[in-house]
C-alpha cells in the first residue's frame, strides 16, 4: 500500500458540489457550537452557583435533541430535506441570537437560557437527522466510507479546537459576544446550505409505499425503521451492537474520581484524559484511506468494536497516567474506525425513504445510551471501584463484538460498493448530469456566494 493511500480520501469533496457545501457548513457550525458550549456552561454556573444547574441545561439539550431527531426523522422521509435543513438551521440561529440578547441584559434570565437551549436542541435534532439522511444522495455509494471519515475528522478537530477558542473568547469578552458569534456562524451555515439542490425523499424500485421491497407498505410510522432493521441482517446487527456500545462504552464519567484517587495531576491530568480519545480519533480519521478501501468492512467493524472493548479494559487496569492515556487513545482510534464503517453500512443498507427515521433511531440510541450508560457505570463503580467499573464495561463491549460476529454472519460478511473508474458528476453518481437550477434557486445561491 502506498503512503498516499493512508491519507484521508477527499474524493467526495472533489466530485460533489453539494457535499462540499455540507462539509464547509459543518466546519463553520462545529466551531460556533463548540465555543457556545463553553460559554453556556459558564453562564449557567454563574447564574445558579451549582453544577446541578449546568446538568439541567445539558439534560434539556439532550431531551430536546432526542425529540427533534425523532420528529425530524419522520419529516425527512416525507418532505424536501433541503427545506427542512434550512428551516432548522435558521431556527437555531434565532436561538443563539436569543442567548446573546439575554446575556447582554443587565440581569440575564436563567429561564430565558433554558428556553433558548430547548429551542436550539429541537432545531439541532431536526437538522442533524435531515443532513444525515441526505448524505448518501450527495456522493457515490463507494464514497460513503470516505464521506464518513471526513465528517468524523471535522468533528474530532472541532471538539478539540472549538472549546479552546471559546474559552479564550469567553475570558476576553464574556458570554454575550460568544453567543452572538455563534448566531452569526449558524446564519453562515444556512447560507452555505442554500446551495444544495432540492432533496426530496425517493421511493425504491419505483414503489413509494414499499420501503424495503418485501411487500410491506410504509404508513410513515417511526416504527417502520425498527421493522426494517429486524429483517435486515446488516442494519439489525449494527443496531444491536451499537446499543450495547452506547451503554457500556468509554466511561468518561469516571475520569474525575480516577484522577483524584489513582493518577493524580489534578485538572491538567483530567484534561489530558478527556483529550486522549480525540487524539486517537484524529490520527485515524487523518489516515483513514485504508478504512475506506477495506475489502471486508463488516469484519473490520467487528474487529474495531472488539479492540475498543479491550482498550477500555486496559484503561481500567492501567497503573500509570501514560498507560491510561495510551489506552484511551487506542479506544478513540478504534471507535472512529467503527463509526466510519457503521455510517457507511447503515446509509448504504437503508432504503432512502427510511433513512430519516433510521438516523433518528441511531440518534435516540446514542442519546439515551449516554445518559443511561453514565448511571450504569456509576452504579458499578459503587459496587466495585472506578477501575473495576471500566474493566466491566470493556469486557461487555469486547464480548458483544464476539457474540454479534458469531450470531450475525450477515454483518460479518457485509461489503460496500468498490470504487468505480468513471468520473462522477459535480452533484452525484457517475453519468448523472448536474441538475440545472431553477430561476428560484439561482437568487439564493448567488446570495450565498
Amino acid at each position: 500500500m502506498r503512503a498516499a493511500d493512508l491519507l484521508v480520501d477527499i474524493g467526495p469533496l472533489r466530485t460533489s458540489r453539494d457535499f462540499r457545501a455540507v462539509f464547509l457548513a459543518r466546519i463553520v457550525s462545529l466551531f460556533g457550537l463548540g465555543m457556545a458550549t463553553v460559554a453556556l456552561s459558564k453562564q449557567v454556573y454563574d447564574l445558579t452557583g451549582t453544577t446541578f444547574g449546568v446538568a439541567v441545561s445539558g439534560m434539556i439539550m439532550s431531551v430536546t435533541v432526542l425529540a427533534g431527531s425523532l420528529w425530524g426523522g419522520w419529516a425527512a422521509d416525507r418532505m424536501d430535506r433541503r427545506k427542512l435543513i434550512l428551516w432548522a438551521r435558521a431556527s437555531a440561529a434565532l436561538a443563539f441570537a436569543g442567548l446573546a440578547v439575554n446575556a447582554f441584559t443587565p440581569e440575564p434570565s436563567l429561564w430565558a437560557v433554558y428556553l433558548c437551549v430547548a429551542w436550539d436542541g429541537l432545531a439541532t435534532g431536526v437538522s442533524v437527522t435531515a443532513l444525515m439522511a441526505v448524505a448518501p444522495t450527495l456522493v457515490r455509494p463507494d464514497q460513503l466510507p470516505a464521506a464518513g471519515a471526513l465528517i468524523s475528522l471535522t468533528g474530532e478537530i472541532g471538539s478539540v479546537a472549538a472549546p479552546f477558542l471559546g474559552g479564550i473568547l469567553l475570558a476576553l469578552s464574556g458570554p454575550g459576544p460568544v453567543f452572538a458569534l455563534t448566531a452569526a456562524t449558524t446564519a453562515v451555515t444556512t447560507l452555505l446550505l442554500l446551495r444544495l439542490r432540492p432533496l426530496p425523499p425517493v421511493g425504491d424500485d419505483g414503489d413509494e409505499d414499499d420501503t424495503d421491497g418485501d411487500g410491506d407498505r410504509d404508513t410513515g410510522s417511526p416504527l417502520a425503521a425498527f421493522r426494517f432493521a429486524v429483517r435486515d441482517r446488516v442494519v439489525g446487527g449494527l443496531l444491536v451492537l451499537g446499543g450495547i456500545n452506547a451503554l457500556f462504552n468509554m466511561p468518561v464519567v469516571l475520569f474525575p474520581e480516577l484522577v483524584d484517587k489513582r493518577f493524580g495531576g489534578g485538572e491538567v491530568m483530567l484534561g489530558l484524559l478527556y483529550t486522549a480519545p480525540a487524539v486517537g480519533a484524529i490520527l485515524v480519521s487523518a489516515t483513514s484511506g485504508w478504512i475506506t478501501r477495506a475489502a471486508r468492512p463488516g469484519r473490520l467493524l467487528l474487529t474495531a468494536a472488539f479492540v475498543g472493548g479491550l482498550a477500555i479494559v486496559g484503561f481500567g487496569l492501567s497503573g500509570s497516567a501514560a498507560v491510561a492515556f495510551a489506552a484511551l487513545a487506542l479506544g478513540g482510534a478504534a471507535g472512529t474506525v467503527y463509526e466510519i464503517l457503521e455510517y457507511a453500512l447503515v446509509q448504504h443498507g437503508t432504503p432512502d425513504r427510511l433513512r430519516g427515521r433510521m438516523v433518528s433511531v441511531l440518534t435516540a440510541q446514542g442519546t439515551t445510551g449516554d445518559i443511561v450508560g453514565d448511571v450504569e457505570v456509576a452504579l458499578v463503580a459503587r459496587w466495585f471501584n472506578p477501575a473495576g467499573a471500566a474493566v466491566v464495561n470493556g469486557v461487555v463491549c469486547a464480548a458483544a463484538a464476539v457474540v454479534v460476529a458469531v450470531t450475525v454472519p450477515g454483518l460479518r460478511g457485509a461489503t460496500l460498493p468498490r470504487e468505480k473508474e468513471e468520473e462522477a458528476g459535480p452533484d452525484g453518481p457517475p453519468g448523472d448530469p448536474a441538475p440545472a437550477p431553477s430561476p428560484a434557486e439561482e437568487a439564493p445561491r448567488a446570495a450565498a456566494g
